[in-house]
């Protein structure tokens, strides 16, 4: 009988618990379903839409029209090789500066160097473009340091592909830089050490060691570098001149300029799905990797 009232008890403790974190967890989900569910939901629909408003019913041939043009289809794969660049540029990059921040320097200077790296968090995105516009453009501070060995003062790379990979590549490497030093900064010493007992080089430390552990970083590095440079389409239209079109600028044209819902409805949700695959490719790989590293 003890036993019966006992469970009883547990059974309404467990669903007073649940309501409880049922209801902590409601404004959150809310908020997520009213923020990012509902936009999406409407996204797809408009992308079926036959005009630019809903009462028009629905048909296929926003999707027909991003297809037949082949336009979506060249900018889709130079915005993607634009995203692996940048992000492969982060990831060399970053390495080496979030394992320095990690174990190399003392917690005084670590302090202070995290600091400047998250500066340009402040600043708005539009002014860090236009400074980097600036200082490669002709006679600028970079051009004209370059013009000491012998390069033309006069020159630039600005409104070239180059351009914008620097650009997206100065402002996304502190992303990569703080989630690699966080993953890196949990490794335990001990374990470097006693690596190196065993007599694995630098390299070997990094592949076992270095790699597999910091992959949960490395892991969130690239959804916070990838998604945004892929869809970019500021840098792109400011200092990528007129052969520096994007994916995220011809979406940007139909919704801002040419007022086409239903066509630029249509190209995000392309662009979605294409990059929802490519990064679930491209974490799967890693994973894969990381697993086969640690077993070695």
């Amino acid at each position: 009988m003890k036993n019966l009232e006992n469970q009883t008890k547990q059974a309404h403790s467990r669903g007073r618990s649940g309501l409880a974190s049922f209801g902590l967890l409601l404004p959150g989900g809310g908020m997520l379903a009213l923020l990012v569910a509902a936009p999406l939901i409407l996204l797809i629909v408009a992308s079926f839409c036959a005009n630019d408003s809903f009462s028009g019913g629905f048909t296929l041939a926003n999707y027909q029209q991003v297809f037949a043009d082949g336009v979506f289809t060249s900018l889709m794969g130079k915005s993607v090789l634009m995203g692996l660049a940048v992000t492969l540029g982060c990831v060399l990059l970053a390495y080496p500066v979030a394992y320095g921040l990690a174990k190399l320097v003392s917690e005084r200077a670590r302090g202070s160097l995290i600091v400047l790296i998250i500066i340009p968090f402040f600043t708005s995105q539009l002014l860090l473009i236009y400074s980097m516009i600036v200082l490669l453009q002709g006679q600028g501070p970079l051009m004209s340091l370059l013009a000491l060995f012998g390069a033309d003062p006069s020159a630039s790379i600005l409104y070239t592909d180059a351009a914008v990979f620097l650009i997206l590549l100065y402002e996304f490497l502190p992303y990569m830089v703080l989630c690699l030093y966080s993953a890196i900064a949990k490794i335990d010493d001990n374990q470097l050490r006693a690596a190196q007992t065993l007599g694995a080089g630098r390299v070997k430390r990094f592949t076992s060691v270095i790699f597999p552990k910091s992959l949960p970083g490395l892991l969130s590095g690239i959804l916070l570098v990838f998604v945004p440079v892929t869809g970019s389409f500021v840098e792109p239209d400011l200092a990528g001149g007129s052969s520096g079109m994007m994916v995220g600028s011809l979406i940007n044209s139909n919704f801002a300029a040419a007022y086409n819902l239903g066509r630029g409805a249509a190209l995000s949700v392309l662009f979605l799905v294409i990059l929802t695959a490519i990064t679930l490719v491209i974490n799967g790989l890693l994973r894969w990797a990381g697993r086969g590293r640690q077993r070695l």
